[in-house]
């Protein structure tokens, strides 16, 4: 009885991940292109975009730290397109008040790092949703790879997400990008 009211209470807290669609991670393979936006970003922001130490797979104890941070970001900027914005199809921005998903990302990024999550664990990814591009950040964990997507107010598991993606930074250099290959049930590095 102890043990069910705990894992009840771990569950509530948002301490523990439920079992059903946790332990997925993105399965990658080799070098991918950069994104067009990434690579102009990195053009003026190189101290974020650089090698580092890699993934430090932190628990996922710090779920309501990634939900608190997707939901405050989603709510802080206005959707719009860079067309609009800047008239010009592709403009990565940090910060802003107003922009597309990569800009999401990229406050929602900084937000965790300055919360004290590693650059190897908070990972810009990019992929198709519903048919149209879309990028999401993608935070690795030792229960799996969780999803922060400015379509939606939920933290999901890579599994449950509904971003067909085709490739991820690299988790051990923000300047290079890697071939999503599917989902694996093995953490990768």
């Amino acid at each position: 009885m102890k043990a069910l009211f705990l894992t009840a209470a771990l569950v509530a807290s948002g301490s523990m991940t439920s079992g059903a669609h946790a332990s997925t991670w993105l399965k990658t393979g080799g070098p991918a292109s950069k994104p067009v936006g990434h690579y102009e970003y990195c053009k003026s922001h190189k101290s974020d975009c650089r090698a580092h130490g890699g993934s430090k797979r932190i628990p996922s104890g710090k779920m309501n730290v990634l939900r608190a941070v997707n939901l405050k970001v989603n709510r802080s900027i206005t959707e719009m397109s860079d067309r609009d914005q800047f008239g010009r199809r592709e403009v990565w921005n940090y910060p802003t008040k107003s922009g597309d998903c990569e800009d999401y990302v990229l406050a929602k990024r900084a937000a965790l790092m300055r919360r004290g999550y590693n650059p190897g664990d908070l990972l810009i990814a990019v992929g198709r949703r519903s048919g149209i591009a879309h990028a999401v950040l993608v935070v690795r964990t030792r229960e799996g790879d969780f999803v922060l997507d400015n379509m939606t107010d939920e933290v999901l598991p890579v599994s449950k997400s509904r971003v067909r993606f085709s490739k991820v930074q690299s988790a051990t250099d923000s300047s290079e990008w890697v071939r999503v290959t599917g989902l694996t049930k093995k953490p990768s590095r």
